[in-house]
């Protein structure tokens, strides 16, 4: 008959998501112990254990703590151990909650007795990385933002770093949150939140929002299920608040500034000379290089409103009319540059 540790821990999946800490204690097929269940919204919640393990573990529990004010039921699972010495199976309860769980053995072993055993390492970690593009968020989106990153923590409190007053600053979220530091708006911000997850090995998710750099989201844990999933949840959040007209300058460039190059090349052969050949390059770059400098100074990639004051019509659309306004500037120029020297050729 298969034996089986006394010592387990894991997460639950399902109606309910949290960590999980089990003791059991097998004699002859039959199992007893005491299941901690440290729910992720609504606290801990202790049942004792019966059942039977032989092929399959099967066990029964009955509520023997629960948490004031929350409606929990007796349990029934069934879970296989696996060739590394997991536990993976599933769960259902008496109210119709339901989901799956894993569990690893935590058993401490003797002094003399050393460690081989390959299970008790992570086999992989994982990372999930995800680039979004250009977004404007207000002070509730960024509460929401924040409140959906916390989820599947439970110890974990998020950080964020921020700049105030030409410093960065590193406060915890609810200090933060508080008072905005007396801010209006943000250009940059960085979110990190983590904790003790499976082996010992901390999950972790981080956030970096900058005006002038890259929007990413960075979600790394020993479980690939959930740390693919976090990402992909966090991403459609904030794809919710991106700007598609912005988020396209930053990925395929002006069009106009494509369409001013293409034209310097075509229009070259028609300038006699090569002095005024060289000079309209020279032009048409520095041009071109004034619209980079102009979009990049201009057009933030990340803007964080902490008021409840809708911005004006200049905060919103100003920075976009003037990348407009400066490339059809620039296009005229390069226009009337070449005019002159085809009409000095002539």
């Amino acid at each position: 008959m298969a034996n089986i540790v006394k010592l387990w821990a894991g997460r639950v999946y399902g109606t309910n998501t949290g960590n999980l800490f089990m003791e059991l204690n097998a004699s002859d097929g039959e199992v007893s112990g005491v299941l901690r269940f440290m729910d992720s919204a609504f606290g801990l919640t202790v049942y004792r254990l019966s059942g039977s393990f032989e092929e399959q573990l099967r066990l029964h529990g009955e509520v023997i703590h629960v948490p004031e004010g929350v409606d929990a039921g007796p349990i029934d699972v069934i879970a296989i151990l696996t060739e590394q010495g997991n536990l993976r199976g599933e769960w259902k309860s008496e109210i119709g909650t339901a989901g799956t769980f894993e569990a690893y053995s935590h058993d401490v072993p003797p002094p003399n007795q050393r460690v081989q055993n390959s299970a008790h390492n992570p086999e992989q970690l994982y990372t999930s990385h995800i680039v979004i593009g250009a977004i404007r968020l207000y002070a509730e989106d960024l509460k929401a933002i924040i409140e959906r990153i916390k989820r599947d923590f439970v110890i974990g409190w998020p950080v964020v770093t921020y700049s105030a007053r030409d410093s960065e600053v590193t406060k915890y979220w609810d200090d933060f949150s508080s008072d905005y530091d007396g801010l209006r708006e943000l250009k940059s911000l960085k979110l990190m939140i983590q904790e003790p997850d499976t082996y010992g090995i901390n999950k972790v998710v981080s956030l970096e929002l900058s005006s002038f750099g890259k929007n990413e989201i960075r979600v790394q844990g020993v479980n690939e299920s959930w740390v693919v999933g976090k990402a992909e949840a966090i991403s459609r959040i904030l794809k919710t608040h991106e700007k598609v007209l912005v988020t396209n300058y930053k990925k395929f460039g002006l069009t106009l500034n494509q369409f001013i190059f293409l034209a310097m090349l075509v229009l070259i052969p028609a300038i006699g000379e090569l002095w005024q050949r060289a000079s309209f390059v020279l032009v048409v770059l520095f041009l071109l290089g004034g619209l980079y400098w102009l979009h990049s100074r201009f057009i933030p990639n990340t803007v964080i409103y902490l008021t409840d004051e809708e911005p004006t019509f200049i905060q919103r659309f100003g920075p976009s009319i003037l990348s407009w306004v400066g490339a059809v500037a620039a296009s005229l120029a390069a226009a009337l540059i070449f005019y002159f020297f085809t009409g000095n050729a002539i």
